[in-house]
């Protein structure tokens, strides 16, 4: 008997990321190697990397790759209206 692993596919598997989309959580989690509910609370608490269509956060490619490399992120200033 063998046992196949279920789970996200390896990096090596996944297409190469499209410098002209942005990406769900669900899309990008594989890619970083995260779980795209730890994205989801990485962009409401503003410390990853991420981009706001409309209410929802969206991870460009460079988003992406500055969460692989470890960049350190820059949270975007509270302006109050």
């Amino acid at each position: 008997m063998t046992i196949t692993e279920t789970g996200p596919p390896a990096v090596a598997e996944l297409p190469p990321l499209s410098e002209d989309r942005l990406y769900t959580a669900e899309q990008a989690a594989p890619y970083v190697n995260i779980s795209a509910r730890y994205l989801k609370r990485g962009a409401a608490s503003d410390t990853i990397q991420h981009t706001y269509v409309g209410r929802f956060p969206r991870w460009s490619a460079q988003n992406i790759r500055d969460i692989v490399a470890g960049l350190p992120h820059r949270p975007r200033s509270k302006k109050r209206r």
